[in-house]
Formats: structure tokens, C-alpha cells, sequence
């Protein structure tokens, strides 16, 4: 009897200790919780509709008072950081290609970031289609469906995260001291006995002062997260054909010698093997892209082929003239993307014939009839970042431009988790 009266009050002790353990626990929580509200510490947040509308409001009225103008990216973080909302500085190519602080959206909101390779800038107006950002103007208002803009594709749209580095009672600042009316159809008595004007009425300036400064050049733009430095501008010259030799004049020599469409040399005297071939490939591929990344122009006029996998599945020799080797190869690309005529094609499995000639100096020459420029997939993302700085900067309006900002939206997509990151 004395046993059980004796485990009994343990039980109870027990009880009690566990009950006040899990008391404190919930106070400790719900005291986390009250200090920074809005933050779910099991899963991030994105920036409300109110927030982000407030945080549009203040850009407009703080960042045309920025002084010295800062870059397009740089007023956009400085912007945010001012408004509580920190993320660590990024140009505008890496917040294109997306950030673990921002979530890629369909639809914007005011507040979203709007984001083309190069620039970037603070949505305003969804409806208006208008954002702030920094040019060589100025910190201006414009509309995304601008020419100057639309030629550029449609911007990738991103919306903050809250997360632990976000100061919240800044932001709560912000809205509390903002004249935004929030719901542009909606206008509390405060608001309308205060003067101040409705968002429809703000929308309609946003509207106009968007039309004039679309009534600026083209030339005003600035694209500032690129380097301006004539180290990284496009060079003038080209692979060109060496001096024809008139001696010379037979078919294979004259295939040999346009080196425009060469894909691979093979320096060795004896028919190389289809290893041998593949190698050359792989590393001429490699030493093209090398040289587009660091600044030689893409001759978009012919077709670009990406590619992450090649066979040769024929190799046929069809005559020798004298110490010239005449011959064929068959080779099996797996191509990733492709863009031929302006157009950008999607992944398939290609067959095609090269030509392949020992020219008289003992060296193999693979060509391409088309002068495809072949590229490794695993090159392919920096050379059309590369090209696409270079093009924006000199010929932002062509169609050049379009098709490299087209291919990179597709090599982006193709990049490891793009599905998760894609908009939801």
C-alpha cells in the first residue's frame, strides 16, 4: 500500500514537471513570434499586396531623391534595404537568373522586382505595366510594354521573401507613414478628409509620366550593371577564309580552306578514329566558347547549335588527290537548344554530315556546310551572358538582341531546379 501511495505521487511530480516544461516552451514561442510578427520561421513568407504596395509608394517618393544617381540595381537594394527589406547586393544578371530571397511570379504585384538581363527595376503599377528604375536620364518611371522595353522581352517578376534579415517594424513604419490608398477602389474617411488622392488617381500620373519619358531616345537607357570598358565590346573581326592560293584549286582543298565553317582540327597524318574526332570537337566547342565569353562577337547570322552529347556514327573517305584526302563524317548531337534564323528551337536528336579533308599540309579539317557555331551545353549559359551584355550594350533594338535574351530565358529553365523555382 505505502509502494503505490509512493509511485503514485511520483507520477504526479512527473506530471507536473512536464505540464510546466511545455508552458514555457509555448510562452517562449509565442513571445518569438510576437517580437517579429509575420515571420513563420517553418517556411518564409512572401511580401502582402499591402506590403508591396507600400514599398512602392516609398520608392516612388524616395528614389528620385537618392543622391548620387546609383545604378539600376543598386537603387533597387538600396530601396529595399531603406524600406527593412535586406537581401544581399546582386547585378541584375544574377537576380534574373533568381535568388534564394526573391520567388519568381506570373502576375506582379506593386513592389515586385522587375528584372530583364542588365537591368531591373521596382514594379509600380501592375495594371499601368509601369516600374522606377535608374537610367542614364535619370531615376525615372517607364512601362515595361515601351518598345524599347517589350523589344527586350518580357521581364522575370520577383517577389521578397520575408525572412529572419528583414526588419519588419521598418516596414510597418513605411505603411503606417505612407499615403497610399491600398485598395485603389476603397477610400477609408481619413483618406478622403486628409486630400489625399486615390491610387487611381496615382495611377493615372504614373500613366502620363510613363508616356513622356517613352518619348525619350531609345539612347537614354542605360544598361549599368554591364562593364562600359572597350575591353569587354565586341570585336570587329571574324574567323575569315585564308588568301585562296590559285595553284591550289582542287574541291577538297577549297572546302579546307574556309575556315569559317570549321569545327574541329585534327592535327596527325593517319584518317583519325571516331574518339579522335569527338575529342577534336569537344575541345574546339570548348576554345569557341572561351573566346565568346571573353568578348569575340556570335555570328547569329548562321545557326547555333548547343549541344551535351556527340557521336560519330559513319566516317566515309571518298577519294585522295595527291596529298588531299577527301571524305565525310555522320555525327549524332543531342542538341539542347538550338537557334537558327532568330528562332530558338527546343532539344532534339540531330543526324548530319561534315565534311572531313586532310588538307596538303597533313592537318584534318571538319566543316559544316551551314556554319554552325557548336557550343557544349556546359559553356553554352556564360557565352550568352556574355553575348547578351555585349548586344544590349551596342544594338539593344535588334533582332540579334532578341534571340540571345530568348536563348538564355531557355538555357535558364534548362539550369537544375528552375522547376521549383519557376512561378507558381
Amino acid at each position: 500500500m505505502r509502494l503505490s501511495l509512493k509511485f503514485a505521487l511520483a507520477m504526479l511530480l512527473l506530471w507536473f514537471a512536464t505540464a510546466a516544461s511545455a508552458a514555457q516552451s509555448q510562452a517562449q514561442s509565442q513571445s518569438q513570434s510576437e517580437s517579429k510578427p509575420g515571420v513563420d520561421y517553418g517556411d518564409t513568407m512572401l511580401v502582402s499586396a499591402e506590403q508591396g504596395q507600400a514599398l512602392a509608394d516609398f520608392a516612388l517618393q524616395s528614389g528620385r531623391r537618392v543622391r548620387p544617381k546609383p545604378d539600376c540595381s543598386h537603387l533597387v537594394h538600396l530601396l529595399y534595404a531603406r524600406a527593412g527589406l535586406v537581401y544581399p547586393y546582386e547585378d541584375s544578371r544574377v537576380l534574373y537568373r533568381g535568388v534564394d530571397d526573391f520567388e519568381r511570379v506570373k502576375t506582379p504585384q506593386p513592389g515586385d522586382l522587375a528584372v530583364w538581363l542588365g537591368h531591373v527595376g521596382i514594379v509600380l503599377s501592375p495594371e499601368e505595366k509601369t516600374f522606377l528604375s535608374s537610367v542614364r536620364s535619370g531615376v525615372i518611371t517607364e512601362s515595361w510594354s515601351a518598345p524599347h522595353w517589350a523589344r527586350r522581352g518580357r521581364p522575370h517578376f520577383f517577389r521578397y521573401r520575408i525572412g529572419p534579415s528583414a526588419n519588419l517594424e521598418l516596414l510597418a513604419a513605411i505603411m503606417s507613414d505612407g499615403p497610399a490608398v491600398r485598395n485603389p477602389t476603397v477610400q477609408s474617411e481619413d483618406t478622403q478628409t486628409a486630400g489625399i488622392r486615390p491610387a487611381t488617381s496615382r495611377n493615372e500620373d504614373l500613366r502620363n509620366e510613363a508616356s513622356r519619358n517613352e518619348a525619350a531616345s531609345d539612347e537614354a537607357i542605360q544598361y549599368p550593371d554591364t562593364p562600359s570598358e572597350d575591353s569587354r565590346a565586341p570585336r570587329t573581326h571574324r574567323d575569315v577564309p585564308s588568301p585562296r592560293d590559285d595553284r591550289r584549286d582542287t574541291a577538297a582543298e577549297s572546302i579546307a580552306d574556309d575556315s569559317t565553317a570549321f569545327i574541329a582540327v585534327i592535327h596527325q597524318r593517319k584518317t583519325p578514329s571516331k574518339r579522335e574526332i569527338i575529342a577534336a570537337i569537344l575541345e574546339s566547342g570548348n576554345a569557341r566558347a572561351q573566346a565568346l565569353t571573353a568578348g569575340r562577337t556570335l555570328d547569329l547570322e548562321h545557326p547555333v547549335s548547343v549541344f551535351d552529347h556527340v557521336e560519330v556514327t559513319r566516317i566515309k573517305m571518298k577519294h585522295e588527290s595527291g596529298s588531299v584526302s577527301l571524305g565525310s563524317i555522320t555525327l549524332k548531337l543531342s542538341e539542347t537548344m538550338s537557334q537558327e534564323g532568330g528562332k530558338i528551337l527546343a532539344a532534339r536528336m540531330m543526324e548530319r554530315e561534315f565534311s572531313m579533308v586532310r588538307r596538303r599540309d597533313g592537318v584534318w579539317v571538319i566543316s559544316d556546310p551551314r556554319r554552325r557555331t557548336y557550343l557544349p551545353q556546359a559553356q553554352a549559359l556564360g557565352v550568352f551572358e556574355s553575348q547578351a551584355e555585349i548586344f544590349l550594350r551596342r544594338a539593344p533594338n535588334s533582332s540579334g538582341t532578341r534571340a540571345l535574351v530568348k536563348a538564355l530565358d531557355r538555357l535558364y529553365d534548362q539550369m537544375p531546379g528552375a522547376q521549383q523555382r519557376a512561378a507558381r
